[in-house]
């Protein structure tokens, strides 16, 4: 029995006693026992990584630059943004469109966006 577990491929028929078959279900019942265990540590895992992942961008959001930005220069940049370069605008240019897109970013930015009547 010990030459067929040491194997990756067994080729022909296999001979076994009833107490090697015996054996070989219990180790057989263990490694699934053992391979659940694993598998149930690695759920519980995933799940503390995936909120240490959510604590991670909470914090990198709260450290951005832009969050430290005064709000009259957040306000200027967004207004600059909004005005073509030509200070033409088209039919292609739609301010209102482009104006709501940006005021979508973030709760912030569409606060500053409605707080600022140039860019509407």
């Amino acid at each position: 029995m010990a030459q067929y577990l040491n194997q990756s491929r067994i080729e022909g028929p296999i001979w076994l006693e009833p107490i090697d078959i015996s054996f070989l279900q219990t180790r057989l019942s263990e490694a699934e026992t053992q391979a659940s265990a694993l598998e149930k540590q690695i759920s519980k895992l995933t799940r503390r990584r995936d909120a240490k992942l959510v604590e991670v961008a909470s914090l990198r959001n709260v450290l951005s630059p832009i969050r430290r930005m005064p709000v009259e220069i957040l306000s200027e940049i967004l207004e600059l943004s909004c005005t073509p370069k030509d200070g033409k605008f088209t039919a292609d240019y739609d301010i209102v469109r482009y104006t709501s897109r940006l005021s979508r970013v973030c709760v912030a930015w569409r606060k500053v966006a409605h707080s600022n009547p140039r860019m509407w």
